[in-house]
C-alpha cells in the first residue's frame, strides 16, 4: 500500500488530478456493467444453446427426410429393373445385352438427371455384369468381394449407407471426388423367391447436408458436422476445429464444455435411428462472452465519453510528447519488417528529436552493411558457380562414356557397347554445340537412341516403330522436340497398359507442312481430358507442370521458332491409345532463340 501511494505522490499533479476523477467516476460504471454482464452472460448461453438444440434436430430430420427419399428412389429403380433378363445374362456377349442395358441405363439416366445431387449410379448383378450411368468397373475383381456389394447381400431388406467410399472397384466418370460423396446400396430381389439378384449402388453428392449445414447457424463460430456409427465423418465444413473434437464428447447424454485450441466449447449431438448417423453441434462459448464484452464495451465508451471533458485539456498537452514517440514506435516497426527506406522527421530538437536521429543514423548504417553483405554474397556466388560450370565439361562426359565403351569392347559385353554408344549419341545431339536448331536426321537419331535405352530398360514391354521419308532428312527443326513426347508415350500410355505396347513415330510432308506423329496404343486418355489439353494448348498459359509440361515445352519452343500458328495436337481414345501431331513448316527456316 506504501509503494502505491509513494507512486502516486511522485507522479505529476496533472496525472493525479485525472485519475483521481476518472476512478470517481468509473465506480458506479464498473458495478452497474458486473451487473448487467452476469444477467446477460446466462440468457446469451441459455438461449445458445436452446438454439443449437434446435439446429441439429433440423439438420438430422432433413437428413432422415432426405435418405428416406432417397430410399423410395432406389425401391422404385428396383421395380424397373428386377424383372429384366440382365440379371440372368451371364456374359456382355449375350443376346439382346445391348438393347437391355441401354434400357437400364436410360432408366438410370433419367433419375440422375432429375436428381441433381445423384452423381452415379451403378447396377451389379450377380453374374459380376454391371450397368451405370456417371460411374465404371477399375478393374475385373468381381464386385461380390466389394464391402458394399456384401453388406447389401447380407441385409437385402435393409439399404446400406455408407459414409467412406474409398477403396472401392470403382471410378467416377464425372467431375466429382469421392470425398464428396457419400453412397447407398440396396440388394435387387426377385419378388417370388427372394432371391438377390444384384445390388444398386447411388453416389450422392454432399449437396443436400451442405444446404441443410450452411442454411442454419449457431453463433458466427459455430457450426454442424455429421459423423457416422464408426465416427467416421460424413461431412463437415471446412473448419480447423472440427478434426480436434473427441468422439467422447459428444457420445455423452449432456452437452460438454472443452476446451480446443485455446477456445471454450460447448458440444452436444443428436444419434439418428433411422440412418445411425450422429449430427454434433459446436458453439463457441468464446462467442456468447463476446456478446457480454459488447455491453462492457459500450459502458466503458460511456465511461470514456463521460470523462472526455476530464482529460481533453490534458489529453492536448501529452499529444506533443506521445505523437512522436508512436510516429517512431511505427517506423521501427517498418524497419523491422525489412523497409529500410522509413527515416524519422522531427521538428523539435528536444531529447526525442535527438533520439530520431540516432535513428535515422542506425538504419542508413544498417542500410549499407546489408548491401555490402549482399554484394559479397553475390560475388561469392558467382565465383562458385563460375568454377562449378568449369569442372562440368562436356568434354568430360564424353571422355567417361568413350572409357566405359572401350573397357566394355575389351570384356566383348556387346549390349554395354550399344547402350553406351546410344547414351553418347544422345548427349552429343542434346548438347549439340550450344545450337538450338538440328536436321532432322540428328532429331531422329537423338529418339532412336533415347528408345533404344529404353527398350533395353523394358524389353518386351515396350516395342517401337520410326518411319520417316529420307528426303526430310535435311531439313532443320528445333532439336529435341520428339523425345518428350516419346517420354510421355511410355510413362502415361505403355507402362499404364497391361501388357506389351508400341510406339509409332512417323514423319512426312503434307500440303505446305511437316507433320510428325508420336502414337501408342496404350492406356490412352478421356475426351474430356484431351479437350482440355488442346483448348490449354491453344492459349497462352502455363499447362500443369506435372501433367503437361512436356507438351508445354515443345509447344513454346516450336511457337518461338516459326510463331503462333504451329504447335501440338493431340487425340487419344480410353483405353485404346494416344496420337500426338507436331505442325511445322516446311518452307520457313526455324528462327534461332537468340534472334531479335
Amino acid at each position: 500500500m506504501k509503494k502505491i501511494r509513494d507512486i502516486v505522490l511522485n507522479v505529476s499533479l496533472r496525472t493525479r488530478m485525472i485519475l483521481s476523477n476518472i476512478v470517481v467516476a468509473l465506480i458506479p460504471f464498473l458495478i452497474f456493467s458486473i451487473v448487467s454482464g452476469i444477467v446477460f452472460l446466462n440468457h446469451a448461453q441459455k438461449t445458445a444453446e436452446e438454439h443449437s438444440v434446435q439446429m441439429i434436430h433440423q439438420v438430422s430430420n432433413s437428413m432422415d427426410v432426405y435418405v428416406e427419399t432417397i430410399e423410395k428412389m432406389v425401391n422404385y429403380v428396383q421395380l424397373e429393373v428386377r424383372d429384366t433378363p440382365f440379371f440372368n445374362m451371364r456374359s456382355d456377349d449375350a443376346p439382346g445385352w445391348r438393347d437391355e442395358t441401354a434400357y437400364i441405363r436410360s432408366i438410370l439416366e433419367n433419375v440422375a438427371n432429375s436428381h441433381r445431387e445423384v452423381a452415379g449410379i451403378l447396377i451389379a448383378s450377380k453374374e459380376d455384369l454391371y450397368v451405370s450411368t456417371g460411374m465404371s468397373r477399375i478393374s475385373r475383381d468381381p464386385f461380390e468381394n466389394e464391402q458394399w456389394y456384401r453388406e447389401a447381400v447380407e441385409n437385402p431388406e435393409e439399404i446400406q449407407l455408407i459414409s467412406v467410399v474409398t477403396g472401392r472397384n470403382i471410378v467416377t466418370n464425372r467431375s466429382y471426388s469421392i470425398d464428396d460423396v457419400f453412397s447407398l446400396a440396396k440388394a435387387v430381389q426377385n419378388p417370388d423367391t427372394g432371391e438377390v439378384l444384384g445390388v444398386i449402388l447411388l453416389d450422392i453428392r454432399h449437396d443436400i447436408i451442405q444446404s441443410s449445414i450452411n442454411g442454419i447457424t449457431i453463433g458466427e463460430e459455430g457450426f454442424v458436422f455429421v459423423i457416422d456409427e464408426e465416427d467416421n465423418m460424413v461431412y463437415t465444413p471446412v473448419n480447423e476445429i472440427v478434426y480436434r473434437v473427441n468422439p467422447k464428447w459428444f457420445r455423452s447424454a449432456e452437452p460438454m464444455s472443452v476446451q480446443i485450441g485455446g477456445g471454450s466449447y460447448q458440444i452436444r449431438s443428436e444419434l439418428s435411428p433411422y440412418t445411425g448417423w450422429r449430427t454434433v453441434g459446436v458453439f463457441s462459448l468464446d462467442e456468447v462472452m463476446s456478446s457480454v464484452n459488447t455491453i462492457v464495451y459500450i459502458l466503458l465508451a460511456c465511461v470514456i465519453i463521460s470523462l472526455v471533458l476530464v482529460v481533453i485539456v490534458s489529453f492536448q498537452l501529452t499529444r506533443t510528447l506521445t505523437n512522436p514517440i508512436f510516429k517512431l514506435k511505427r517506423l521501427m516497426r517498418q524497419a523491422e519488417s525489412g523497409d529500410l527506406t522509413v527515416r524519422f522527421n522531427g521538428r523539435n530538437n528536444d531529447e526525442i528529436g535527438e533520439l530520431g536521429q540516432s535513428f535515422n543514423h542506425m538504419i542508413a548504417r544498417i542500410d549499407d552493411l546489408i548491401q555490402m553483405v549482399y554484394v559479397e554474397q553475390k560475388n561469392k556466388r558467382t565465383a562458385e558457380m563460375k568454377s562449378l560450370q568449369e569442372q562440368i565439361k562436356p568434354h568430360f562426359l564424353y571422355n567417361t562414356l568413350d572409357t566405359i565403351s572401350w573397357m566394355a569392347r575389351d570384356y566383348e559385353a556387346d549390349d554395354i557397347v550399344r547402350l553406351v554408344d546410344a547414351l553418347t549419341n544422345m548427349f552429343r545431339i542434346g548438347l549439340s554445340h550450344g545450337k538450338d536448331i538440328i536436321s532432322v536426321k540428328e532429331e531422329i537419331t537423338h529418339v532412336s537412341n533415347y528408345l533404344y535405352i529404353q527398350k533395353i530398360r523394358y524389353k518386351d514391354k515396350l516395342n517401337y516403330q520410326i518411319q520417316v521419308d529420307e528426303s526430310l532428312y535435311s531439313i532443320e527443326v528445333p532439336k529435341l522436340i520428339l523425345q518428350p513426347l516419346v517420354e510421355n508415350a511410355i510413362y502415361h500410355g505403355i507402362k499404364a497398359k497391361r501388357g506389351g505396347g508400341t510406339i509409332y513415330i512417323t514423319g512426312e510432308p503434307v500440303e505446305r507442312n511437316l507433320l510428325f506423329t508420336v502414337r501408342d496404343d496404350g492406356a490412352g486418355m478421356p475426351q474430356e481430358k484431351v479437350d482440355e489439353i488442346n483448348r490449354r494448348m491453344s492459349e497462352r498459359s502455363v499447362l500443369d507442370e506435372q501433367k503437361s509440361f512436356g507438351l508445354f515445352y515443345i509447344r513454346e519452343r516450336i511457337q518461338l521458332c516459326y510463331g503462333e500458328g504451329y504447335g501440338v495436337h493431340v487425340e487419344s481414345t480410353l483405353g485404346e491409345g494416344t496420337r500426338v501431331t507436331i505442325t511445322l513448316p516446311l518452307d520457313q527456316r526455324p528462327k534461332k532463340f537468340d534472334e531479335e
